[in-house]
């Protein structure tokens, strides 16, 4: 685990690590053997231990649902402690993978991917989902998460999660959805977020971010969606987001850029043959310009 956390860190008494690594070592009824690739990335103890830094990280133990049992030990505990978990993730998935899943609490004895809020693809057992909505989680969000390196969608929303956004989540292979949207959340956005070649949805709007929107942003080439309002952003829109030819929802208002919107982006509006149907921004101070387009009719 001293190439997943800093170790001096792991060691120290108190942080969320240390907790996680004493867990594992003293109360985890799920013994894992270190050659045990169920996950084919990685050994499977390193995947349960990053959700138990989450859970610590997070403020585990404060949610409104799914906290671990207040005697992880106890199976009668562990009960009550399920029973007070009903959080899935079970969101929209358009590639419709296959997920394990279940509302069991957090640091129980069954395997993490049962945990509530968590999901693990079937065919590797590899961590897919992570997805909280208004669970009251809060603390700050570990770099650690880093090494679910298959993990597809990223949702921590609605609650108080602080300190900055890890620049480590700008590794993830596979992410499709990052949505933190409606926290306390500071610093920039990280410029190796626009490294995540598929993601399809950047959702950060409602938190104390600072900075510039990277030119970078317009490398990004399957993004649709992408929510920043409600901030302090500064500078001006990238003209490279003309390249992001799949839009189709684009949130700017309520930060203080300045400058134009970019002719690029104006031209991938739906009125205009592209696929923007919602484009929003503030045009002077203390105005907001707003721009609902033709919305596409939803098929059933």
């Amino acid at each position: 685990l001293k190439t997943v956390s800093d170790p001096v860190v792991l060691l120290t008494p108190g942080t969320p690590q240390n907790k996680a690594l004493e867990w594992l070592l003293e109360e985890d009824k799920a013994v894992l053997c270190p050659d045990d690739f169920s996950c084919p990335r990685y050994p499977a103890f390193v995947q349960r231990y990053v959700m138990a830094v989450f859970y610590f990280s997070t403020d585990g133990g404060t949610w409104n649902e799914c906290n671990a049992a207040s005697d992880v030990c106890d199976p009668l505990e562990v009960a009550k402690a399920n029973a007070n978990c009903t959080v899935l993730a079970n969101g929209i998935d358009v590639f419709r993978i296959d997920v394990t899943q279940g509302t069991d609490s957090w640091l129980s004895p069954s395997s993490e991917c049962l945990w509530g809020g968590l999901a693990c693809r079937n065919d590797t057992l590899c961590m897919d989902r992570i997805e909280f909505e208004d669970d009251g989680l809060g603390g700050t969000l570990p770099f650690e998460v880093q090494n679910l390196t298959e993990l597809r969608y990223l949702i921590v929303e609605e609650g108080t999660t602080s300190g900055t956004i890890p620049s480590e989540y700008g590794t993830f292979r596979t992410l499709h959805i990052l949505d933190l949207n409606f926290n306390t959340l500071t610093g920039t956005i990280p410029v190796e977020i626009y490294d995540l070649r598929l993601l399809f949805q950047l959702d950060l709007n409602d938190n104390f971010l600072t900075g510039t929107i990277a030119t970078e942003i317009g490398t990004i080439q399957f993004l649709q969606f992408i929510q920043v309002e409600v901030n302090r952003l500064s500078g001006t829109i990238p003209e490279e987001m003309g390249n992001n030819s799949f839009l189709r929802v684009v949130e700017f208002f309520g930060n203080q850029l300045t400058g134009d919107m970019p002719q690029g982006l104006c031209d991938l509006r739906n009125d205009t043959g592209g696929g923007i149907f919602r484009l929003t921004a503030d045009c002077d101070a203390g105005d907001a310009f707003f721009c609902e387009l033709f919305r596409p009719r939803l098929l059933h």
